[in-house]
C-alpha cells in the first residue's frame, strides 16, 4: 500500500530549551514554498526566531499572539504563529519594509 504524504504538514526546523520545556520552531507548508521561492534558508528563518530570546518568545507564546520579525540588516521579515510548544513560521518575505496586518505584534532584529 502506497502512502500518501500530508500535504498540510509543517516541517521541524530547530529546537531550543526553555525552563526545561522543548519548544519547536516549524515551518507551514506555505512557508516552506516562500522560502524556497525567495531564497531565505531555513536556518536564517529560525535564526530569527531564536534572536528574539527566551523572555520575548514566551511572552509571544502565553499571548498565543501572532508576530513579525523584521531584519533590516538581512532584508526579511518572518511571520510566526504559536501553537502550544511550537512556534510555527507562518511566512517568510525577502524584504523588511513589508505590510504589516492590524493585530500582528511587530519585532525588530
Amino acid at each position: 500500500m502506497k502512502r500518501r504524504k500530508n500535504k498540510n504538514k509543517s516541517k521541524s526546523i530547530a529546537q531550543i530549551k526553555i525552563n526545561g520545556n522543548t519548544y519547536s520552531i516549524r515551518a507551514t507548508v506555505h512557508a516552506q514554498q516562500r522560502m524556497k521561492e525567495r531564497d531565505i534558508d531555513s536556518h536564517q528563518a529560525s535564526g530569527s526566531v531564536l534572536s528574539l530570546g527566551e523572555k520575548k518568545i514566551l511572552d509571544l507564546q502565553k499571548r498565543e499572539a501572532e508576530a513579525i520579525i523584521i531584519d533590516k540588516d538581512k532584508g526579511t521579515a518572518i511571520v510566526i504563529g504559536f501553537k502550544g510548544n511550537k512556534v510555527q513560521i507562518i511566512t517568510a518575505i525577502n524584504k523588511s519594509d513589508v505590510f504589516v496586518k492590524e493585530g500582528t505584534v511587530v519585532e525588530e532584529l
